[in-house]
């Protein structure tokens, strides 16, 4: 669907406008309603100057590679709710920064807009997963996202909670291979997939595009480039020397910095086989470091964002990373695009019910009265 018609749609459909916003209103947006909160722009101020160009950049390319979708209420100025998606890989969405200012059915329009959106004008070879993530503690996020894993299964979804640190890289030091050896997964690799398939799920591996020969995201990196910018993934696994099992394996994505204001776009997975003795693990954890140390050299935060398991999380903390928070990762597949989109949607009907039975509620006083008059 070409753009111009995909606009009218949704704005005839659900009431939503679709990259009207430029990013400077839209961070004065993000400002107001407190989604940019005090600590978060601190966090940001040093990159913001370079955050709002890479997101002037992906909207302005000609087949873009972020999309906002936002929602207001003209007969109440206050009422606004937004999210933004964008392209992460060639065949894959990430949602992100879902904002209002606390009216739940726009919220829930605007996350119906952009699944819409995501089946309707792609094509099932562009498209065939989108994955958002949200805190565990947000009862409202956990509510809708948790339980559409329930609804989806296993074998169109994936759910798990990670935890979320930064790793200095002035405090890595230097480590040896010793016992293990160090390969770069460059091509669809078996034992890798297998690997990542049995710690995470083969929802996983679609959906993160680890079963493609385009494993470090040539073809989509070729777009960013003619904008500018960079997306790349270098992918590395830490097998036992003398067995050749794989242990670990490290996933390091690099991303137009600030696409996501916690730096998810460029986020390291760090994956270890379950069940390893807790010294090999710190032997591991402080390898992966090493190999992940020159992927982030040129990263401005200065530090290697890392999403990763409870006990490895322990072991990074005693490396010098830092703990950020506890995150959940929520993966869909397109087979399960219009589930996701009923799910949402029984909430939206289940909000409207509500708003239109206290609506009834208020009127009914009155017109007693004027019966008994």
């Amino acid at each position: 669907m070409e753009t111009s018609n995909l606009k009218a749609t949704l704005s005839r459909k659900f009431d939503v406008q679709i990259n009207e916003l430029d990013t400077k209103r839209l961070f004065e947006k993000y400002e107001s309603i407190g989604f940019i909160y005090p600590a978060k722009k601190k966090l940001l101020a040093p990159f913001f100057d370079n955050i709002r160009q890479n997101w002037t950049q992906m909207l302005a390319n000609k087949n873009p590679l972020l999309w906002v979708v936002n929602s207001a209420d003209p007969a109440h100025a206050k009422h606004f709710a937004s999210i933004t998606f964008w392209k992460q890989s060639s065949r894959s969405f990430f949602a992100q920064h879902l904002v209002s200012t606390g009216k739940p059915a726009q919220s829930l329009k605007v996350m119906l807009a952009a699944q819409y959106a995501a089946e309707v004008a792609f094509e099932d070879d562009d498209i065939q997963a989108s994955q958002n993530w949200f805190r565990p503690n947000n009862r409202y996020a956990y509510r809708i996202f948790a339980s559409m894993f329930d609804d989806l299964g296993e074998r169109k979804a994936f759910l798990r909670k990670f935890q979320y640190l930064h790793m200095p890289l002035k405090s890595i030091a230097p480590s040896y291979a010793g016992k293990f050896s160090i390969e770069r997964v460059r091509a669809e690799h078996t034992a890798f997939i297998d690997f990542v398939k049995t710690e995470y799920s083969p929802v996983f591996v679609r959906g993160e595009e680890l079963d493609q020969d385009d494993i470090e995201l040539s073809n989509i990196g070729q777009q960013y480039q003619a904008n500018g910018l960079n997306r790349a993934r270098e992918i590395y696994v830490i097998k036992h020397a003398a067995s050749h099992e794989i242990l670990a394996s490290v996933i390091a994505n690099r991303a137009p910095m600030g696409i996501n204001f916690s730096f998810l776009e460029n986020r390291a997975y760090y994956i270890i086989k379950s069940g390893v003795a807790a010294a090999t693990r710190l032997e591991l954890v402080q390898l992966m470091n090493q190999v992940a140390q020159s992927t982030y050299s040129d990263f401005a935060l200065g530090s290697i964002p890392i999403v990763t398991d409870e006990a490895t999380s322990a072991v990074l903390q005693t490396q010098g990373a830092v703990f950020q928070r506890e995150y959940m990762q929520s993966i869909w597949l397109r087979s399960g695009f219009l589930q996701w989109y009923d799910h949402i949607y029984t909430f939206l009907k289940q909000l409207e019910a509500r708003e239109m039975a206290r609506v009834m509620m208020k009127r009914k006083p009155a017109r007693a009265q004027a019966v008994a008059v």
